[in-house]
């Protein structure tokens, strides 16, 4: 179950020893932007998607994801080029 500490189950709940680094896995967290319930993937994360992420740190960004517009820009583009 976990390669870092003795895993106990107390009242049917699994457990990690006290300062197990692998913990934080197990724990759902609420995302800072949005609210909603996640497990986090990497140690410290806050926000449940990228753009998420993009919006609450006020990243710079223009992935796919968070510009929906820019693919449509990208097939439009596309559609101009062909004959």
């Amino acid at each position: 179950m976990c390669s870092s500490c003795e895993v106990l189950y107390i009242n049917g709940v699994k457990c990690h020893e006290t300062g197990c680094p692998e913990a934080w896995k197990d724990y759902l967290r609420s995302c800072k932007w949005c609210g909603e319930d996640f497990k986090p993937e990497e140690k410290g994360q806050d926000c449940c998607s990228h753009s998420c992420t993009v919006a609450y740190h006020n990243f710079p960004c223009d992935c796919v994801e968070c510009n929906p517009e820019t693919e449509e820009d990208t097939d439009e583009k596309e559609g101009d080029i062909s004959t």
